[in-house]
């Protein structure tokens, strides 16, 4: 019986006006610095863009460490619960991890284990949820991401566990990119592929450090045989690869409509 008084007594100095002023206070001063952090973040993606995923990726793991923090210190120094009331906070615990197969829960546990071992980062192409696009935050319980055409879509966490994901870039800044073009089978292949080398090479937007790939093909197609000529070329930025794409068909193009290689009364 006296356990079970002093027990209640500790619930009630839990919820007294000091603590839960204190318990305020704390996570508004948490809130703002997070706040702090992430314009000093924005303004170094700024200043120095060359590091602009790395400080994408630090947000998180910064938020996940003062929360946690915020967290720790409420507990055991603002709190500092009954030995009771800790058995019952842990029986609660445990009856949300059993609920685990329930939509909120799941995606939390996904978002923790993403942030432990990510198939994806803030600042990575990835294809989710049928959706592709840049993880522009990463969650919790979703992962969002803008794609092209400016749309910002919300992903559940637990979609990236359950199937698969792909990423473009992996961390990294540049990221492959492949265009195809269609030649009439009686074209000097070996031509056309410097000309579309040369002029991948030549555009603003071409990562030089990694090679440029030009690889040749076959296709059968409305009824007769065409080639196919395949430029695979890294863009210097993710964020650039639609613009990286126009160019180099604007640039490849112009090269095979100067060499003649189209007959304009031919489709391909």
């Amino acid at each position: 019986m006296e356990s079970s008084t002093d027990a209640l007594q500790s619930l009630i100095n839990i919820i007294s006006f000091e603590k839960m002023t204190l318990i305020m206070l704390i996570c508004g001063l948490a809130w703002v610095m997070l706040i702090g952090i992430k314009m000093s973040l924005d303004q170094l993606t700024i200043k120095l863009p060359k590091y602009r995923l790395l400080w994408g990726r630090l947000y998180p793991f910064i938020r996940l460490f003062i929360w946690g923090g915020v967290i720790t210190y409420t507990l055991v120094g603002i709190i500092a619960p009954h030995q009771n009331v800790v058995l019952a906070m842990i029986g609660s615990v445990s009856i949300v991890i059993g609920l685990a197969t329930q939509e909120p829960a799941k995606n939390m546990i996904a978002g923790f284990i993403i942030m432990l071992n990510p198939p994806y980062r803030v600042g990575d192409m990835v294809t989710l949820g049928g959706h592709y696009g840049e993880v522009t935050k990463l969650e919790w319980s979703v992962t969002w991401l803008r794609t092209f055409d400016d749309n910002t879509i919300m992903v559940p966490n637990a979609e990236a566990l359950k199937t698969a994901v792909s990423n473009a870039n992996s961390g990294a800044l540049d990221e492959m990119v492949a265009i195809q073009f269609n030649l009439p089978i009686d074209v000097d292949h070996k031509k056309a592929m410097a000309l579309a080398k040369e002029a991948t090479q030549c555009s603003p937007y071409t990562f030089l450090n990694k090679p440029v790939n030009v690889i040749l093909g076959t296709e059968f197609s409305f009824g007769q045989h065409i080639q196919t000529i395949t430029v695979k070329a890294y863009v210097m930025d993710v964020r650039l690869e639609k613009k990286f794409i126009s160019d180099i068909n604007v640039r490849v193009l112009d090269a095979f409509k100067n060499a003649q290689f189209y007959d304009s009364k031919q489709m391909f």
